[in-house]
């Protein structure tokens, strides 16, 4: 049975508290589209009521206000959370991996540790100094990629029915 647009994002919300049982290729990603678009429009309302300002200081403009997006993705955090669980289980592989998520954050923690030591150590940080301390977050940034890459593949892989040795997928 093929699945609209319109019903795969009724079942994900529907069903944002099942991380057990299967998503089909089709809903999975027909609710990646409607996050997108959800996206999109929210982004473009909020640079109507919020214009950007033209500046050339990137702290300024990167502190724009997001508060539709921001609450729209809070919204769908556990919803997305699920849909993949049960998308990467309809492949065959344990939810849990989507535990890898946490994975960045020790990298992270460690190249922050490593910036306010140096901060911490001089009194006039030199600007080329400060620009090389952004290797500390390389790797969380690589880390972070080759997660993203790894779900990414799980969640494209084809459905695997139980007779095909898939231990998530509903009896026949």
């Amino acid at each position: 049975m093929k699945m609209s647009f319109g019903a795969a994002v009724k079942s994900v919300f529907v069903n944002f508290r099942k991380f057990r049982g299967t998503a089909s290729r089709r809903e999975y990603w027909f609710f990646v589209l409607f996050t997108v678009l959800l996206g999109i429009v929210l982004s473009t309302i909020e640079s109507i009521i919020w214009p950007p300002i033209q500046t050339d200081d990137l702290i300024e403009a990167l502190n724009q206000p997001t508060p539709l997006t921001s609450i729209s993705a809070l919204v769908l955090l556990i919803p997305t959370l699920a849909v993949t669980s049960r998308r990467i289980q309809d492949a065959g592989w344990s939810g849990k991996w989507l535990f890898l998520y946490l994975l960045p954050i020790v990298p992270l923690a460690m190249g922050i540790l490593g910036v306010i030591g140096y901060l911490d150590s001089t009194t006039a940080p030199e600007v080329e100094v400060l620009a090389t301390s952004v290797a500390y977050f390389v790797p969380t940034l690589l880390i972070a990629f080759a997660v993203q890459l790894f779900l990414l593949i799980l969640t494209l892989r084809p459905t695997k029915t139980r007779e095909q040795g898939n231990k998530y997928a509903a009896d026949a």
